[in-house]
């Protein structure tokens, strides 16, 4: 990670460039403050009373000073150098959504940030070393004013999942479930109703997509070769045309000044009725 710091206008920009869109939105999610709340400045923004983070391609910018507009936000992700677009991790997009606590999503890589922000969990051994993938987030389930504490993990083969599903399994007073290649766990003080609801709005479903050659249609060969077959007479057709009409030339020229022979003038017959 590089970190650089600028002064544009009247903002004090720090930029952290990282390896790729799965780090900048880690380190977005990290930098930010409870007390920020989502911006449309980018696809990726907070702000606060204090700062604004926004989070584009590999790169991470805090806006210090004042809120910037869309006009500035955009000239300074203009002016970054080396920008790498990558896909987003997949385990965003099986967060649940609903009954979330603005703000408090967390993307884990790595047993430090899980540290910070699930230490209940953090001496389980989730697998980060074999490519694993977590977010950590709140929810408010009914009429309930404290937030219910959600792990979700993501792993590369449920085989993985199951695996370490069991590790989960020993954390005191936790509740697992998990769905294909994805383990939820809810932590912390929780009914188990309450943990039911949430777990079950987790749910994994892979896309497949099959893009088998289809067959060659039979009637477009058959089709050429009707053409082909056009194509050739029409070249024959051509060639004896012009071949009959060189020899008709050839021959009238020869009769006009006098090289035809007499043997091979053309015999002449007239039939009469009489």
């Amino acid at each position: 990670m590089n970190t650089q710091t600028s002064a544009q206008g009247k903002f004090t920009i720090t930029t952290y460039q990282m390896n790729d869109l799965t780090g900048a939105v880690a380190a977005w999610e990290w930098l930010r403050t409870p007390k920020a709340r989502s911006c449309d400045l980018a696809l990726f923004c907070s702000q606060d009373e204090t700062q604004t983070i926004i989070s584009d391609y590999n790169y991470v910018l805090v806006f210090k000073g004042g809120k910037p507009d869309k006009a500035q936000v955009q000239s300074a992700l203009n002016a970054l150098p080396n920008k790498r677009k990558t896909s987003l991790p997949a385990i965003l997009s099986f967060l649940p959504t609903h009954g979330l606590v603005p703000g408090s999503a967390r993307y884990v890589l790595g047993p430090a940030s899980l540290q910070a922000f699930a230490p209940e969990l953090a001496a389980s051994r989730p697998g980060f070393e074999q490519g694993a993938e977590a977010q950590i987030a709140q929810y408010r389930i009914g009429k309930s004013t404290n937030p219910i504490h959600l792990a979700l993990f993501y792993y590369a083969t449920p085989e993985m999942a199951r695996i370490h599903t069991a590790q989960f399994e020993r954390v005191p007073s936790a509740h697992v479930k998990r769905s294909d290649v994805l383990v939820a766990i809810v932590y912390g003080p929780a009914s188990d109703e309450q943990a039911q609801t949430l777990m079950s709005r987790v749910q994994y479903e892979a896309k497949v997509t099959w893009n088998e050659t289809p067959p060659p249609s039979p009637i477009k060969p058959l089709y050429q070769l009707l053409l082909n077959i056009m194509y050739l007479s029409i070249l024959l057709s051509a060639i004896s045309l012009a071949a009959g009409l060189m020899y008709a030339g050839m021959r009238i020229y020869r009769r006009r000044y006098g090289t035809l022979e007499a043997d091979e003038a053309m015999t002449t017959l007239h039939l009469s009725g009489q």
